[in-house]
């Protein structure tokens, strides 16, 4: 993860270099990771109004085999890959914005590494400085250890005589403009602020409440989109319905804990993404999602099966091995013909057979010699 944040880290650094304002670096900051992310965003909303054209003959597949549900997973899959459909793609996008996230929340957590780039030795002899005076003035700071570097930004400004020893730090983190529209983005927001409920105050707090809500109005027209292009999605998709609608929450929550940088720069890549999917929401209909359809229907089957799809092939292949030991190869749909109320000798000769052939296997695999077939005795 430290990749990610070093190379995020740099671009926030050239970003902060040509226009020295932590806010506005931040917004031009997250237009950079949306540009980089646009074809992957792209790729999952084509995969997504693509499976809603097959809304039908999945409802029908689930309707043929309504109490078979291995089979409809084998006929969806089929499908799938008849249209060249990659059903792994949502999953791609999600881990790719959780790991830029990740690294995201690296680079606001430590502004002093990845855009003032200071030394990692000068960081560490200032929060030394920062602990001994703490000390001595009896203050205790719970989140010393979570954001050291924060904290070192804070009580330069308050207390710039704790760093005099260490030649030009105070002067370059004084010169950090971390303020943005009169608020501090490397504060912390609080429901019982220390200054009372001043602007910066209500700022800090308010920060993470727009950025919930716009998440959770993406959603909303989100959901309502997928209903519209796939009707039958609402009817098995409740579990996750509610899943998507209260994870903003945890926005919420971790916006309360984490510098209003964070939450700022959730606010303004959700606004963007909800614009974007707005605009592709636009793009893919009528007959140019048709045209995207096909072509991508002939991409995706020119490459072959995707790696998931192997993988469910083979977990197929071998289900239905299992099967075939289990019952003999299907011996038993030879000899009873699928009828369960077989006589004694009947049950004793299928026995007789079910053994025979897994010793004929067994000698197969281990090389020995194949025992003879028993005579039957069915009449």
């Amino acid at each position: 993860m430290s990749l990610i944040a070093t190379v995020l880290g740099w671009v926030m650094y050239l970003i902060y270099k040509l226009i020295p304002s932590y806010g506005i670096a931040i917004i031009l900051f997250t237009f950079v990771v949306k540009l980089l992310t646009l074809p992957n965003t792209y790729k999952m909303q084509v995969n997504q109004a693509r499976q809603g054209l097959l809304a039908p003959k999945l409802e029908k597949i689930k309707k043929s085999f309504v109490n078979n549900p291995q089979r409809i997973q084998e006929e969806q899959t089929k499908l799938f890959q008849e249209e060249g459909i990659n059903q792994t793609a949502g999953c791609l996008g999600s881990i790719l914005t959780m790991v830029l996230l990740l690294g995201v929340y690296q680079v606001v957590m430590r502004p002093l590494t990845y855009v003032l780039r200071l030394a990692p030795e000068q960081i560490t002899d200032a929060k030394d400085l920062l602990v001994s005076w703490l000390e001595t003035q009896n203050i205790a700071e719970k989140n010393l250890e979570a954001r050291p570097e924060l904290l070192l930004l804070k009580y330069v400004k308050t207390n710039p005589e704790i760093f005099g020893s260490l030649s030009g730090f105070t002067d370059k983190l004084s010169s950090f403009n971390n303020n943005f529209l009169g608020f501090d983005l490397a504060g912390v927001p609080s429901l019982h602020p220390e200054s009372g409920w001043n602007f910066t105050a209500i700022m800090l707090v308010l920060l993470p409440v727009l950025s919930t809500a716009v998440q959770l109005i993406m959603t909303i027209i989100t959901q309502r989109h997928s209903r519209k292009i796939n009707p039958f999605a609402a009817q098995t998709s409740g579990a996750m319905n509610i899943m998507l609608y209260t994870s903003p929450l945890w926005t919420l929550w971790i916006g309360m804990s984490v510098p209003a940088g964070m939450s700022f720069y959730w606010l303004v890549s959700s606004v963007i993404s909800l614009i974007v999917q707005l605009l592709l929401y636009q793009y893919l209909s009528g007959e140019r999602l048709t045209k995207i359809n096909e072509q991508e229907k002939q991409k995706q089957v020119a490459k072959g099966p995707t790696w998931m799809q192997r993988m469910m092939e083979e977990s197929q292949r071998q289900i239905a091995e299992e099967q075939n030991a289990a019952t003999g190869n299907g011996n038993r749909a030879h000899y009873i013909d699928g009828d369960d109320g077989m006589s004694r000798k009947e049950r004793a000769e299928y026995e007789k057979k079910l053994i025979e052939a897994a010793r004929k296997r067994a000698a197969l695999k281990y090389g020995d010699e194949i025992p003879e077939e028993s005579s039957s005795d069915v009449d």
